[in-house]
């Protein structure tokens, strides 16, 4: 796995990179370059969210507690005592800090299913679906922080898988295979949830066509090569499946591929 400095520096030079490129595509006006490069380089850093005591995991619970605690607290401004608010401030804060931190971490094991193409699409999505349904009037907006942070996601896994291999030794390291992989079988139930999260999200996502048309791209086209992704990652789970459940080449059959 490689350390959290090496996940920073490449995470600055990807979303630097991209961050520009987009800007050089007309995707972002000059004002919103510092947002999508900040979400660039926290989605670089987030799926270390399913180590126990890590920075990005600290940081995240810190960012969403702060935040939880003033969504409850602002509209109470005129009911209540600027004490009593402090008081409801701080408690909603720590128990999300402390409490739902310990809950998360019970419930995930690093290189679970947070280091899975699933993660990113969730990432992915659910940044997108959050910034248009809270207040970004622009799908395609709303979609290039969602691409910023899935690529940053990304470029994170494909540093833990590129660390899995030993150059100048010429060996594999036992971790091969377990940062950039299209599902966890190894918990089929985390995967399961997250991917009844992943459908959840998509039908609720605004609309694309804008950002498809920004860079030349048929919608058709890309729904139909999301199909083959998505059959190519249930093939490769299928392939695998006897890691967790012994006989089940028997008993389920892959229908054959689409020419």
């Amino acid at each position: 796995m490689a350390n959290f400095q090496t996940h920073l520096n490449v995470g600055i030079l990807v979303s630097a990179a991209a961050t520009l490129s987009m800007h050089a595509m007309g995707l972002s006006e000059p004002s919103r370059m510092p947002i999508l490069f900040v979400l660039g380089v926290a989605g670089s850093l987030l799926p270390d969210i399913d180590l126990k005591h890590s920075k990005p995991t600290s940081a995240l619970f810190n960012v969403l507690g702060a935040l939880l605690a003033f969504a409850l607290t602002l509209p109470l401004t005129q009911r209540f005592q600027p004490l009593d608010l402090a008081v409801i401030w701080t408690t909603v804060f720590f128990t999300v800090r402390y409490g739902v931190l310990k809950v998360f971490s019970s419930l995930t094991v690093h290189r679970g299913v947070w280091h899975s193409w699933l993660a990113v699409a969730v990432v992915s999505l659910a940044t997108t679906n959050l910034a248009y349904w809270l207040g970004e009037p622009s799908a395609e907006r709303a979609w290039t922080a969602g691409l910023m942070i899935g690529l940053g996601y990304l470029t994170h896994l494909v540093l833990d898988e590129f660390s899995s291999v030993d150059l100048f030794n010429a060996k594999v390291k036992r971790s091969f295979g377990t940062a950039l992989k299209p599902i966890s079988l190894k918990y089929p139930w985390s995967t399961l949830a997250m991917t009844a999260v992943l459908a959840g999200l998509i039908a609720t996502a605004p609309p694309v066509e804008g950002v498809l048309e920004r860079f030349d791209l048929d919608p058709r086209a890309v729904l139909a090569g999301l199909e083959t992704w998505m059959n190519q990652g249930l093939r490769w789970a299928t392939e695998h499946l006897q890691e967790w459940w012994p006989g089940s080449n028997q008993s389920f059959r892959m229908p054959p591929a689409r020419g």
